[in-house]
This record gives C-alpha cells, sequence and structure tokens, in this order.
C-alpha cells in the first residue's frame, strides 16, 4: 500500500502542459513515496547445477551468536566453537520449507554481528512476481520453524528471529565492532529523509537522524541515524548493506520524473568521537586544571607517600627489616650502579655504611677503633668543667621526653660533633643495660646537614639535596620546571595559575612532613615492641635510675689500640681534621658498633658505680619507694639491680628514672645550622625550624641542633615561642690541653722537644682546633713553631682586614656593619680580653645597633658570651685574632686611616647633636618670651631645660675640637709617610 506524503516546499511557476501561455503558480507538490517501491533488485538471478535459472535471495538470523561490541569481550571466544554447530543447526531448520523450489544453498556465520546469513534459490512461476514470491517464502518459513519451537537465542532466554535481506550482505571482520549509531553513505543523489526513514524504521526505532551536510569533493555525502539500541542497527545494517534506492516524485500533473538509483552503504558509528575527551578539556581548562591537580595530590598521598615513608625508614631508621636486607645483598650491591640510593648507599654523604644501618656513632661520627683517639672530644680525662656540663646537660635531655630543642655552639673544631657521639652512644649503653643486653642497640638517628642544602645552586637542587639526606625517593624533579611551563600556559588560559608549581618551600615542607610521619611510625612501632617484651618478660622491665653525683674525671686515661699497644689519651686530645667539617663528620659512615666509645664510658661509669655502692640512706630510701633495690654485688663480674648510667646534678638531688620508651624516640640532628654561605636561602631555615619545633611539640623525636655561632638559633625560638632552648656551648680548649696536644703531635714527628719560648708561642695561638692543626703542619714542613704561629698571624691579618673592612669603599658598603664599628671592636679588643657588651651597645658608633654586633659575630670576627640567654660580654672570634687586632692597631698607616674615618664620624655625630640643641634652644626661647620668663635668667621649666641643652653642647663641641686635633695630627703622620688621608 502505497502512502502518501506532502512535502512542503516552495516552487518556480509551472507551464500546464494544455495550456502553454499559462502559467499557475504553485506553492506544494504531491510526492508519493512506497519504500518498497523504491527498493530495486531485492532478488537476483542466477542459474543452479542444472543449468535452471533460479531467483536467488537471503535472510539474516540475529541473536543466534553472541554480538561483539569491544575488542575485549571475551563471549565471542567463548562461542566460537559453537558457531558451526548453530549454522548447521539453522541450515537444517530452513532446509524443510517446500514453496517454489525453496532450497537452501549456503548458511555464513557473521561473529562480530552475531548472525547468520542463509542464502536460498527458488524458483517463482512465470505469473508470480520474484518479489511477492519471496515475501511468501518468509512468510511460509517463519510460520513453519514458529510451528516447531522457533530458533534458542544464544544466551536461552527467548527466541531468534529472521529478517529478509534487501541489500547485498557484506560479511567482514574489521575491528569496527556494533554501535547503535549508523552512519549512511549515498552512492548516487541523496535519497529524501522521509523516504529514508520509511526504510530502515521496520528494525527499530529511530531517536535521531542527521541531514547530510556540505563534504569535500570526492568525499559521499552521509545521515547519521542513531538508533535506540543496538539490536536495530545490527539488522539494518546487515539487512540494507548496498540496497539500491530510486527516488519517484510525482508532480502536480501526475507524471513521473525520471527515476535515480543511489546505492546505500552502512557503516557503524563509534558513539564517542576521535580525540572527543582531548578536545573537550582543552576547551573546559577552568574545570579541568583544578581537577587534574586534585588527583595528582590524592595519586601521591595515596600512593607515593607510603612508599617514601618506607624508603625513609629503611635509610635511616629500620634497615633490619629482613626484605630490605635481602635486596640490598642480592640484588642492589650486585649491580654497577645503585638504582635505589634509599637502599645500602655507602657514600660518605649519605653516611650509611655497608650494612645500612646508622647507629648513634655512626651517624655524628664517632671515633673509629682503627684510628687512634686524636680528637679533642675523645680525650676523656682533659675534659674541661665546661665541656662536661654540656654533656650531662646533654644527657638529661635525652632520657626525658623531648620538651624543647637541644642546641649546641661553639666554633668549628671544638669537638660539638664528637660529644654529642659519645652522649648517644651513653644512651645506648643505658638501654642495653636496662634490658639485660649485652648489645647495645643504636639510637635511631636522621642527620640533615643545612650546609649541603646551602651549597646547591639551583631550587632543584635544594629540594634534591634535602631528598637525598631524609630518604625520600621516589622524587619527580623533573615535573618542576614542567609544571611551571603548565602554569605559564594556564595564564595565558585562564588568566589565573592552575596550581601546579610550587615554590621551594612547599617542597621541602612536603619532605619534611613525610619524615615526621616515618619518625612518627618508628617511634611507635618501638614503644609497641618494647611493651610487647614488657608483658612477656616482666622481671626484666626494670627501669634504669640516672645516679645524681658529681662526674669524676682523672688525670689520664689510657685506650687499649688493636695492636695491644697504649697510647695517652691526653697527649693527643684535639683532632685538627675537624675543622669545619661538623657536617661532614656527621655524614661519614663509620663503623656499626658503639664499642668504639665504651671506653669513655666505662671510665665514667666506674666513677658511678662507685657512687652507687655508697650512697646515702636517704638515697636508698628513695630507691625503695621506687620499687628497686639498693643493694647489690658492685664489683667486677657482678649486676646490680640498678644499672649505673652518667652521672647528671638535678634539682633536688632526685634521681630521674629512664624510660626505655623514651630512648627509643628517634633523634633529628640538624647539622651546619649556621653555615655562612646561606646567603638568600636563610628562608628555608624557617621551613626547617618550623619542622623541628612540630616534632618536639608532638613528642615525636628529639632534636639536636648544631650550630657554629647563635646567629641563627632565633629562627628556632621563634618557631617555638612557648618553650626555652637549651643552649649549650663548646668553646676553645684551654692552654694545657692545647699544650699537651702540640707536644703529643711533634713527638710523634721525631726527637723534637718544645723549648719554653715555643710553648708561650702555642699558648699565644690559644686553642682553636683549626688554628693548632694549621701550626702542626707548619711545622711538619719544616718552619719552627714561633714562625708557623707568626705566619698564621700574619694570614689572619690579611684574612681579618678584607673580612671586616672589604677591599674597597664599594666592597666596605655591602658589609652589615660600618667600618668604624669594626675599628672600635677591634682597637679595644686589641687592649682587652673581653669588653662589655652593654658599653660597646650604647656607646658610639653602635647607639643600639645590635644587628651589627651580631653581623660580626656571625662573620666569626667577635664571640658575644652569654649568660642566661643573656649577652654579657665580647670576646674575639679566634684566640689567635687578640693578636691579629694587635697587629692591626700596631700598623701606623692603617691605624690613622682607620681613626681619622671614626673621628670624622664621631665629628658629624657631635654636629649633629648640637644643631637639633640650637633648634631646641630657639623654641625654648619663644616659650620663655611667652610666659614672661628669660632662659638666661634661669627660671621656669624652659631655663632648666635650656642650661641641660647649653652644657650638652659645650661637652660635644669639647669632644670636636679634640676629635679635629687629633685628625689634624693623624694626616701629619700620613703625610709623613706620603700616603693621602681619606676624605671626611
Amino acid at each position: 500500500m502505497h502512502s502518501l506524503r506532502i512535502r512542503r516546499g516552495y516552487y518556480p511557476l509551472i507551464r500546464p502542459s494544455k495550456s502553454p501561455g499559462n502559467f499557475v503558480p504553485l506553492r506544494f507538490a504531491a510526492t508519493v513515496t512506497s519504500p518498497d517501491a523504491s527498493i530495486l533488485n531485492e532478488t537476483t538471478l542466477a542459474r543452479d547445477e542444472e543449468g535452471t535459472t533460479t531467483e536467488q535471495g537471503s535472510f539474516f538470523v540475529e541473536t543466534v551468536l553472541p554480538a561483539r561490541y569491544a575488542e575485549w569481550d571475551v563471549r565471542n571466544w567463548i562461542y566460537q566453537a559453537q558457531a558451526s554447530r548453530t549454522a548447521a543447526h539453522i541450515k537444517e531448520i530452513f532446509s524443510k520449507t517446500d514453496i517454489y523450489g525453496f532450497k537452501v544453498l549456503s548458511v555464513e556465520s557473521t561473529p562480530k554481528d552475531g548472525g547468520i546469513f542463509v542464502n536460498f534459490g527458488f524458483t517463482p512461476p512465470p505469473n508470480v512476481n520474484p518479489k511477492d514470491a519471496i515475501k511468501e517464502i518468509e512468510a511460509k518459513v517463519r510460520k513453519d520453524i514458529n510451528s516447531k519451537g522457533g530458533i534458542d537465542a544464544w544466551h536461552g532466554l527467548g527466541k531468534a528471529d529472521f529478517h529478509r535481506v534487501k541489500g547485498r550482505p557484506w560479511n567482514e571482520d574489521l575491528s569496527v565492532f556494533p554501535t547503535n549509531i549508523l552512519k549512511i553513505e549515498f552512492e548516487g543523489p541523496d535519497v529524501h529523509q522521509e523516504l529514508l526513514y520509511d526504510i530502515i524504521r521496520p528494525y527499530g526505532r529511530i531517536t535521531s537522524m542527521t541531514k547530510p551536510t556540505p563534504v569535500p569533493a570526492g568525499t559521499l555525502r552521509f545521515v547519521t541515524v542513531t538508533f535506540s539500541r543496538i539490536r536495530p542497527a545490527i539488522l539494518a545494517k546487515n539487512c540494507l548493506y548496498g540496497i539500491g534506492v530510486a527516488d519517484t516524485t510525482l508532480s502536480s500533473a501526475g507524471t513521473s520524473n525520471s527515476a535515480t538509483k543511489t546505492r546505500l552503504v552502512f557503516t557503524y558509528e563509534r558513539p564517542l568521537k576521535a580525540h572527543w575527551i582531548r578536545d573537550w578539556m582543552s576547551s573546559h581548562p577552568r574545570i579541568v586544571l583544578p581537577i587534574v591537580a586534585f588527583l595528582l595530590g590524592g595519586v601521591t598521598y595515596t600512593i607515593f607517600d607510603p612508599i617514601r615513608s618506607f624508603f625513609i625508614k629503611s635509610k635511616r631508621l629500620f634497615t633490619d627489616w629482613r626484605i630490605v636486607r635481602f635486596f640490598k645483598k642480592n640484588i642492589f650491591q650486585r649491580l654497577s650502579f645503585n638504582i635505589v640510593p634509599s637502599l645500602g648507599s655507602t657514600s660518605a654523604k649519605d653516611g650509611a655504611g655497608t650494612s645500612g644501618e646508622v647507629s648513634a656513632s655512626e651517624a655524628i661520627g664517632s671515633p673509629d677503633k682503627k684510628s687512634p683517639p686524636s680528637s679533642i672530644a675523645a680525650a676523656a680525662a682533659g675534659e674541661w668543667k665546661e665541656r662536661q656540663d654540656a654533656q650531662q646537660a646533654l644527657l638529661m635531655y635525652l632520657v626525658d621526653e623531648p620538651s624543647t630543642i637541644a642546641v649546641i655552639h661553639g666554633p668549628q673544631g671544638s669537638g660539638k660533633s664528637k660529644m654529642l657521639a659519645e652522649v648517644l652512644s651513653m644512651t645506648s649503653q643505658l638501654s642495653a643495660t636496662s634490658s639485660d643486653s649485652s648489645t647495645p642497640e643504636p639510637r635511631k638517628t636522621i642527620v640533615i646537614d643545612c650546609t649541603e642544602i646551602y651549597k646547591a645552586g639551583t631550587d632543584s637542587g635544594i629540594v634534591s639535596s634535602l631528598a637525598s639526606q631524609t630518604g625520600y625517593w621516589p622524587m619527580f624533579s623533573f615535573l618542576g620546571s614542567m609544571n611551571n611551563l603548565i602554569d605559564l600556559a594556564s595564564v595565558g588560559l585562564i588568566g589565573q595559575k592552575a596550581g601546579f608549581s610550587t615554590t621551594v618551600e612547599e617542597q621541602m615542607k612536603e619532605i619534611l612532613e613525610v619524615t615526621a610521619g616515618a619518625l612518627a611510625q618508628v617511634s611507635t612501632d618501638l614503644k609497641t615492641k618494647i611493651e610487647k617484651e614488657k608483658k612477656a618478660n616482666p622481671s626484666k622491665s626494670k627501669p634504669t635510675i640516672v645516679v645524681p653525683r658529681p662526674l669524676t674525671t682523672q688525670s689520664s686515661t689510657t685506650e687499649k689500640i688493636e695492636d695491644g699497644s697504649q697510647q695517652d689519651v691526653g697527649a693527643a686530645v684535639i683532632d685538627g681534621k675537624e675543622e669545619g667539617k661538623e657536617g661532614s663528620i656527621i655524614t661519614k659512615a663509620m663503623s656499626t658498633s658503639v664499642t668504639a666509645v665504651s671506653s669513655s664510658v666505662s671510665a665514667v661509669g666506674s666513677a658511678v658505680q662507685s657512687g652507687v655502692a655508697g650512697a646515702s640512706h636517704e638515697f636508698q630510701g628513695l630507691l625503695g619507694k621506687a620499687g628497686l633495690s639498693g643493694s647489690g654485688d658492685t664489683s667486677e663480674g657482678g649486676k646490680d639491680d640498678i644499672d649505673w648510667a652518667l652521672s647528671a646534678h638535678t634539682p633536688g638531688g632526685i634521681p630521674r628514672i629512664l624510660d626505655p620508651c623514651v630512648n627509643a624516640l628517634p633523634v633529628v640532628i640538624l647539622s651546619g645550622f649556621a653555615a655562612k654561605n646561606s646567603g638568600k636561602k636563610e628562608d628555608l631555615l624557617d621551613v626547617v625550624s618550623g619542622w623541628a619545633a612540630s616534632l618536639v611539640e608532638n613528642k615525636v623525636a628529639h632534636v639536636i641542633v648544631i650550630s657554629d655561632n647563635k646567629e641563627n638559633v632565633r629562627r628556632l625560638a621563634k618557631a617555638l615561642p612557648s618553650k626555652p632552648l637549651l643552649s649549650l656551648s663548646l668553646g676553645d680548649a684551654d692552654p694545657a690541653t692545647a699544650l699537651a696536644f702540640v707536644r703529643g703531635k711533634i713527638s710523634s714527628l721525631g726527637p723534637v722537644q718544645l723549648t719554653q719560648e715555643d710553648e708561650a708561642w702555642v699558648e699565644k695561638l690559644g686553642g682553636r682546633a683549626s688554628d693548632l692543626d694549621s701550626l702542626i703542619h707548619k711545622v711538619q714542613n719544616g718552619l719552627s713553631v714561633k714562625d708557623a704561629v707568626q705566619t698564621i698571624v700574619t694570614q689572619g691579618v690579611g684574612e681579618l682586614r678584607k673580612a671586616a673592612f672589604g677591599d674597597d669603599a664599594d666592597d666596605a658598603k655591602d658589609l652589615p656593619w660600618k667600618p668604624e664599628q669594626a675599628w672600635i671592636v677591634l682597637r679595644q679588643l686589641a687592649k682587652h680580653d673581653e669588653l662589655s657588651y652593654a658599653e660597646v651597645l650604647f656607646e658610639f658608633p653602635f647607639k643600639g645597633d645590635e644587628a651589627a654586633l651580631r653581623a660580626m659575630e656571625h662573620a666569626e670576627l667577635i664571640s658575644i658570651v652569654t649568660s642566661d640567654g643573656f649577652p654579657i660580654a665580647i670576646r674575639p672570634g679566634k684566640p689567635i685574632y687578640r693578636y691579629v687586632f694587635q697587629r692591626l692597631v700596631n700598623d701606623n698607616i692603617f691605624r690613622a686611616v682607620q681613626d681619622i674615618t671614626y673621628n670624622n664620624k664621631a665629628i658629624a655625630a657631635e654636629e649633629a647633636t648640637i644643631k637639633k640643641c640650637e633648634e631646641e634652644l630657639l623654641t625654648l626661647k619663644t616659650i620663655g618670651l611667652e610666659v614672661g620668663s628669660s632662659i638666661f635668667g634661669g627660671t621656669g621649666a624652659a631655663g632648666s631645660r635650656a642650661s641641660y641643652l647649653l652644657d650638652k653642647m659645650r661637652a660635644s663641641q669639647e669632644k670636636i675640637v679634640a676629635k679635629e686635633k687629633e685628625v689634624k695630627k693623624l694626616k701629619v703622620v700620613l703625610s709623613t709617610m706620603g700616603v693621602e688621608p681619606p676624605k671626611a
């Protein structure tokens, strides 16, 4: 049955056939559209084997096999073996129909579309149209199949159906899988949308259909049809592919236009266009960039941070894991290069030994047992009281819960690192004694050398240095520049940064936060282990008593070395190699055992044990209240219930109990905190300071800072404002200790003895380890002690002139102090051993400028002596500097130039004072006239103030006259020497 459709459109004037002279305007034209009539050649003619001409066609049986919707669809692989049986079964079912000589010629499966083509042939009578015959055949086959139960679908949940193929089927296996969208190309003129709809609508509901759009030359025009489901698209594609369509239009006169044939080509269209995600992301950067940043942060937090925490613990803290030891021994150490530096790095920079463990003595640089003790910090018998007090205070800090930050400051070579190594080893001995263990367990330590951070020239170098020292890995440093480029691009796209790039401070905070988490986990694991041991062995869970008795020192101590000989420690107490190398010593790989310093511990321990044996009855009572026994065998080979420890003074003489859980806390050591070459990287110290304060406040770890001076300690105090810092100061060696060191070193060169004159020159050199080491090297090169000391002084003069006054005027402007300020301090220290800090600070030329004094201390020109945290005195930066100052002051030309500069500045200051007094006197004169009094009469407040100003002007004028006379004399001195005096 034909369907009549009215197509709306405007046509030009049409000439009717009967009246050529009249033109009738038509606004509508009638079109008769018949889908079946428009389809051409639904069957084909062919000859069979007997030579009879027959018609051939095809049926498409759907859902007898699973359709393949993607490359990874495994259903097709599972049912592949069933395809041949299904095809044979379909052929058997269709072959049972007998009409018009119906005969199944072949069956062909389409695994991708989940169907089977049934190709058949028939011979209709001459009076029967082949199109009508094939419809009758379809109805008869359908009736026969339904009468026998139909065709089962592949999933067994329903029946399959078949449809007549009207086109030329194309069975292909391209990687274009079925979708609900079909692209229909026109090989010929365009087919009207109404006709195309009528052709494909019987196979399923259509949700949308596009119109043909202009295409480049040589490209077929097409439309896109979207079905509600994939099944109708499969049917339409297999039943209509290659169909020929003739669009016949009837004019208003009833005549038919010439038929035009168009071949339709059906292909599946992917629902998602290629690169549509990329295109959408590039067109919506305001939405995409924040989401990507959030996802990257989430991935880093959930995946990489636990890995980084593991490597931090494996490198610095928990290298006794079996899996770590296995990989280090069997994989990483056998490679020619170290893939994972965090595991088993043997470099000096990393500070890990071959075993991978980092003990307390390793991390701080304990003396190797193979080398004789030649350091000032290794002399147990030659220690001075200042060092003893610092050692005791540091030990008591480590055996208590962390409440503040300990700062060890002192000049280079003063043995800061060595003392810290000894104290940490003592805490390990205490832990072993309290746990009845013969082997001391090293205290877990992590060392951060700030000097290495300062040396990095770039931002990425700074972050990499910190990550390397903490064991933070993996680290994607190459992403830093990429993130910066993304932010620059986002500024051009959305007008603001996307937030991918981060500053150096933020990256350092991220590394330190992960490190803090690893430290917290370490302490928690150790505490859990200790609690389990206590429950398993309650008899061995006695606390350790730190006995409050004074430290006993001996005049000499001998230490056994490997070859069996003995060496007097007092004869070699200063290690000159420690000069300026606190950071390198801290990170130097040493032996894993802490027995290297056990001799010094035992020397002190014997005195402490004797003190325990002779404790008073009052102390015995305190032990009884604590649930401990104060009696026991303290002789050699006996074991007292009270474990001995290094004695320390405590308020009121109350003993302190060593909690094993406190000893389980890691120790964080910040070395080189006051490096000179920090430069513009000083802001990074604020990040480290804040991190150190958070560790202490959260009771995560003990924090110990090693610094050459107290210049940067204020950053720590600012980060921890509520609690005072524990400041431990180490100075130079006393004259006797320094002389003993030099005598021991020189005696090792041969039969050379120091004369009284040589000893006097050594005393002038002082106890700075760096200067003593330089002296020994010069004597080894053939110089006498006198010539070596004078050479050191001469070198110090040149270095001091450059450091304090600069090479020229432009260089002096960049100094953080004025030349007259440096000169007045140097001139006074050349006469006196120390100066009053308050007098220097409030007199000219400082006038309260404390920053200049602190800067001079940071440059090691001077050292500021403190008492209870307050500065009280000023001393030379090095002992030898007093003689260097004297050499500078005795230089007539240099002294005259500096005195002229100083006097000119003083004259200018006094003139400014006189000018201010004159201005105030003019004001007072006006005030005095108004109240009826005269400033010369001296009556009233104005007169009193005027008298004070006049006296002040008189004093300033007298100073100006004296300074000008001195300047004239100094200029005469310079003129006689042919030197031009400096300008005022």
